[in-house]
């Protein structure tokens, strides 16, 4: 009798205790009591971004050579427009798309169309010397990369894997024979804890992440986009080991924001906003400061390459963690029409995320052989799912969680000053946006 009684009693506990894991972890409360407290409108009324001055927190100007691996992205774009700022003229965006208009149009940029995946594409387009210079790019900033942050199967991984890992082993060939140094953009996500939520309260997820004292390896993230950084960030390291070449590597997080990220512009551009993420807390960083961070690292490989060429960086912005709640609170505050939140409990969102991960799974295996006739394989991402692609269980890993980055590292040794709080850069994304400035849609696409 007891055994049947403990057994229903045994389940609800823990269904309890899965639901409060899914809304804090057993070391949320060291990072929420220092999280940003908001005291109302008024505050966020008075936060101004006027007066920040970007080549403040640059070196001045180099006049050599760049190239901007996928300029014409959400980063990239910021890079090109700060190189440009601080007056360099010999500036090449590579990417798959043309950039905007304003960037093609300028005297100091151009633009060649590169399959980063192809080997000779990437050699054509870096080879060709500036007409300025008579010779190719020196400083090359790679900021190429498909961000599949939802997807973890192994069916999935050849996608990350392609343009992340196969792109970036291009890039330092080519980079080898110029004698031209690499700065590569990874991410916080390479080296951030990956949550167990199912051990509810005896998961060790870590808070807190700095450059010497990253997680264990077995509780890193297994997601493809993770590891395909992670994997990229040790070809970078072993070019300059092992073959001598200046590299870096920078890791912001944990959410870039600025117009056209997938924070603010997707919640702008939403009809309305389903969220379960709420009290999560994270450091977040400006899209101007991992922009100027690529800089000033180029400036770190001139000066002291003994100590900084192989390394990796975190970098994140200035002031406390925020929630999320308090975060999208902002947007709404600076928004211009009213943003609808569907607030849902978290652990349905669980449930069905696990559930979309294995629809998708048994939908690839069972279209596999009928694909494999004509020499093809399906698409790894039906059309008609729309964005609701997104919701399984390796996005959940990286949304449901507190995070605080410390920098403190690429502040000393770099020189790294971030300019912009999260509220100023919330403003900024949203009024660029509404005043049409940049383009009202996020840069996240699903590709199949």
């Amino acid at each position: 009798m007891i055994i049947f009684l403990g057994i229903p009693l045994l389940c609800a506990w823990y269904i309890h205790r899965l639901i409060v894991r899914l809304r804090r972890s057993p070391a949320s409360s060291s990072s929420r009591e220092n999280a940003y407290k908001s005291t109302g409108v008024q505050e966020l009324e008075t936060v101004s971004y006027k007066d920040i001055d970007m080549l403040k927190a640059v070196p001045p100007a180099t006049h050599a050579g760049y190239a901007v691996v996928g300029g014409s992205g959400f980063l990239g774009t910021y890079i090109v427009r700060l190189l440009i700022m601080r007056g360099e003229t010999s500036i090449r965006i590579l990417d798959v798309n043309p950039p905007a208009p304003t960037l093609l149009d300028h005297p100091s940029v151009s633009f060649i169309k590169t399959d980063i995946t192809s080997l000779q594409s990437v050699r054509d387009a870096l080879g060709a010397p500036f007409p300025a210079t008579g010779a190719p790019p020196t400083v090359i900033f790679h900021t190429a990369a498909i961000i599949r942050f939802w997807e973890r199967a192994s069916y999935c991984w050849d996608a990350s894997y392609r343009v992340n890992v196969t792109g970036t082993k291009n890039i330092l060939t080519v980079a080898k024979e110029l004698s031209a140094m690499v700065v590569y953009t990874s991410s916080s996500e390479a080296v951030s804890g990956c949550p167990k939520f199912l051990r509810v309260d005896w998961d060790t997820f870590p808070v807190s992440i700095r450059d010497d004292s990253s997680p264990p390896a077995y509780i890193l993230k297994q997601g493809c986009y993770a590891r395909s950084k992670r994997m990229a960030e040790q070809l970078v390291i072993n070019a300059s080991v092992n073959e001598g070449l200046k590299t870096g590597i920078l890791r912001p997080g944990h959410t870039i924001i600025g117009p056209n990220d997938r924070l603010v512009s997707g919640t702008l551009t939403m009809p309305r906003t389903p969220v379960w993420d709420q009290p999560w807390t994270a450091t977040e960083v400006c899209v101007w400061d991992v922009a100027a961070a690529h800089l000033v690292y180029e400036n770190a490989l001139t000066r002291i390459p003994e100590e900084v060429s192989g390394e990796a960086f975190l970098i994140t912005g200035r002031g406390p963690a925020w929630s999320i709640e308090d975060v999208r609170s902002a947007i709404k505050h600076y928004a211009t029409r009213e943003l609808v939140f569907d607030v849902l409990p978290p652990l349905p969102m669980y449930l069905l995320a696990h559930v979309m991960e294995a629809f998708l799974f048994l939908r690839y295996h069972f279209l596999l052989p009928f694909a494999a006739i004509s020499g093809s394989r399906p698409t790894l991402v039906p059309r008609w799912l729309g964005s609701a692609i997104f919701l399984q269980p390796a996005m959940l890993e990286g949304q449901l969680i507190d995070l605080i980055i410390d920098d403190s590292r690429a502040r000393k040794v770099l020189g790294y000053q971030p300019q912009w709080d999260v509220a100023q850069a919330i403003r900024y994304s949203v009024e660029e946006i509404q005043s049409g400035n940049v383009a009202a849609e996020h840069g996240l696409k699903v590709r199949s």
